[in-house]
């Protein structure tokens, strides 16, 4: 009886041998390693996508509370905008919207003065160092983000804050927020690339004139600083009534590669970008 079973079982066995599937084969394994592959390749896009979207809607809502944060200073001291700064370099501490000047290395890491109140005046509206970058600006600065140079401009020591002689004297420069006449279309703060940046404060040449001072003859459009293209070859720009909207640039002198912004440059006789810029940064003032 034994060696009957013995028998049968050796016969069940091999049947259960005979019909185990075996491992993969060379070729299976490489079918399967290109189907992860073009897999991989049709998801990294959309995950890209993904990534991009979220550090854009990161960034507008960290735009949208330094907006805010400048609204509630303005409530709070009677309605005067801060001091907005040109150039703080080897002044020591003053009271600016928000202190450092990112081609400074000691400034580029030192995240302490965007929320020292003794330094930056909007810090107590603000705690948190990080809403001061877009989380899209991989460089070492803590700061990407500058404010419209005609809000309340301040030069420390001698002579006039920057672009607001000369030919610019015909344009409305705003010490007050009740100043600001248009405010559903008068920029405040907006990201400036690494490449340009410095200190806070966002210089836009409303002369259309031969230098950088106002003067001289006719000669549109100087590029003063380069605003961000970290989303898409667009940034997020904020207003004086508190809205923040996604601006797409179009112009080739605003879009070149990172290293070669030329703050202070001639651009072309039609640059879109510097249109807009301008026409969003203040009005002349016999239009009031």
């Amino acid at each position: 009886m034994k060696k009957r079973f013995h028998h049968l079982g050796s016969k069940l066995c091999g049947r259960v041998s005979r019909t185990a599937p075996g491992g993969f084969t060379l070729l299976e394994l490489l079918v399967v390693m290109a189907i992860i592959s073009i897999l991989t390749a049709m998801l990294l896009p959309a995950v890209g996508r993904v990534k991009q979207k979220a550090w854009g809607t990161a960034c507008q809502s960290n735009t949208r509370q330094l907006v805010m944060a400048w609204m509630f200073y303005a409530e709070d001291y009677q309605g005067n905008l801060p001091s907005n700064a040109d150039g703080q370099d080897g002044k020591g501490i003053f009271t600016n919207w928000v202190a450092g000047t990112m081609s400074k290395p000691e400034d580029q890491t030192n995240a302490a003065l965007l929320t020292d109140p003794r330094q930056s005046s909007m810090a107590y509206y603000n705690p948190s160092a990080k809403i001061y970058k877009c989380p899209a600006d991989k460089s070492i600065n803590v700061r990407s983000v500058s404010m419209n140079c005609r809000m309340n401009p301040t030069r420390i020591g001698e002579g006039k804050p920057a672009f607001t002689q000369g030919g610019n004297k015909a344009y409305k420069t705003f010490v007050k927020i009740d100043d600001i006449r248009y405010p559903t279309r008068t920029f405040v703060i907006l990201d400036e690339r690494s490449d340009s940046i410095n200190d806070g404060f966002f210089g836009v040449d409303m002369s259309n004139t031969g230098d950088l001072d106002g003067e001289g003859t006719v000669k549109p459009y100087w590029i003063v600083d380069y605003p961000a293209t970290f989303h898409s070859q667009s940034a997020n720009v904020s207003f004086a009534d508190g809205h923040v909207e996604f601006h797409k640039w179009v112009q080739p002198t605003t879009l070149v590669p990172k290293g070669q912004a030329r703050p202070g440059s001639w651009t072309s006789s039609d640059d879109k970008d510097v249109q807009w810029l301008q026409e969003r940064c203040t009005y002349r003032i016999h239009n009031e």
